[in-house]
């Protein structure tokens, strides 16, 4: 994939899109389809549960099966039943049937995003892959920037199920510019080849895929243990209405579609070093967030350097995965959805324990500590890795 091929990028990325839009908007429109269906608080977080839920199950067995597939034919069936459920969302006749539509969506993406992020690792040399994966991830910001307040017009005026039919729509776009992608050629390490299921699975265990695997975790747990909360916390504070919060957020959306669309700092700078560094300062932004949330300027500056550190990191932490995967990187990057999903719940959870029983300071000083874990863990990995280069060269002279 080189830059005459911005095409097949604008294809991943538009899929990127309809997906997160339909993960993101939920929340926009989860009291009115939870009033229409007669359902309660608790009956309605299903429909955000059941959707992390699956994706989370899924992503893995279908990196791990499914990469002996080529890529834009399982990101194709992802999108087909991606489609397919969220207009199943769009028709659903009770609550019940909307929850497993919304399961259904959880499945299509945890097929697609991994073999996504592979596509990517077969179709660029690693010494470009942060450009490019940059590019692929600003769907996400993309997504939060201007896909959810159009998602929430749409739900405003012609109603919820207006939005996912809509969301479907897109997904069918996307899927006709999947199907027409070129099939790309793996980018391997010399002496990587597939063998079993079993045998990339052991590979896979055995590189620094578990490494980043955890970084991802610890980032993914600290930003939404933190963020999950932040609304409530803000407007309580400031005394806000959600149109102002709504605002804030954008200023994340914007950092993050900075951080993505400046990615080849990554190539330049190392990306494992980068990332060690963003990790590190993000830690100054969650110290900082419990006065920030007193003061709409500084939050918004917070908000900014937040979205632009977490986007430089997401792209790094997902490079860094198709490098160590090799020939089984399709199952590395589903692990990392895989495991940011699992940190969605648990973030969730426990950040909400944490914020009833010591306040929002302590919740915010524990992503702190979440962020700077990572970024040791990242460093230690580094000086390893370097002790063995040097011992294996001086073995070498010897």
């Amino acid at each position: 994939m080189t830059r005459k091929s911005s095409p097949s990028i604008a294809c991943l990325v538009l899929g990127i899109v309809a997906i997160g839009i339909e993960g993101l908007v939920i929340s926009a429109v989860l009291s009115d389809l939870a009033r229409d269906f007669g359902a309660d608080a608790a009956q309605a977080a299903w429909a955000v549960a059941v959707y992390g839920l699956a994706l989370a199950v899924t992503a893995p067995v279908v990196g791990l099966w499914g990469g002996r597939l080529p890529r834009k034919v399982v990101m194709g069936a992802g999108l087909a039943t991606f489609v397919v459920a969220g207009l199943l969302c769009a028709a659903s006749w009770s609550f019940s049937m909307l929850v497993a539509a919304r399961a259904l969506c959880g499945a299509g993406a945890g097929a697609f995003l991994p073999s996504c992020y592979a596509y990517v690792g077969d179709s660029t040399p690693y010494e470009d892959r942060g450009r490019v994966m940059g590019r692929v991830m600003a769907g996400w910001s993309l997504a939060l920037i201007a896909g959810v307040p159009l998602g929430s017009w749409i739900s405003e005026l012609w109603g919820w199920r207006a939005t996912f039919a809509g969301v479907g729509a897109l997904g069918i776009v996307a899927l006709l510019l999947v199907m027409r992608l070129p099939t790309a050629v793996p980018q391997v390490s010399v002496g990587q080849v597939q063998g079993s299921v079993r045998q990339d699975a052991m590979m896979v265990w055995r590189s620094n895929v578990p490494r980043f695997l955890l970084v991802n975790f610890l980032d993914m747990v600290s930003f939404y243990s933190v963020y999950t909360f932040l609304g409530v916390v803000v407007r309580e504070r400031m005394g806000v209405g959600s149109a102002v919060f709504g605002t804030l957020v954008l200023c994340y959306g914007l950092g993050l579609l900075i951080g993505t669309m400046n990615a080849r700092l990554l190539d330049r700078l190392g990306k494992e070093l980068t990332a060690t560094g963003t990790l590190a300062l993000l830690v100054l932004v969650f110290a900082a967030l419990p006065t920030a949330t007193g003061s709409a300027t500084l939050l918004a500056t917070c908000m900014l350097a937040w979205g632009l550190l977490q986007g430089l990191t997401q792209t790094a932490v997902a490079t860094l995965l198709t490098q160590a995967g090799g020939s089984s990187r399709s199952f590395a990057t589903a692990c990392m959805s895989c495991t940011t999903y699992l940190a969605v719940a648990a973030g969730a959870f426990g950040g909400g324990m944490l914020l009833d029983a010591h306040g929002f300071t302590a919740l915010s000083w524990t992503g702190a500590g979440c962020v700077l874990t990572a970024s040791l863990v990242l460093y230690r990995g580094r000086v390893r890795s370097r002790d063995l280069a040097n011992t294996v060269s001086q073995q070498s002279n010897a």
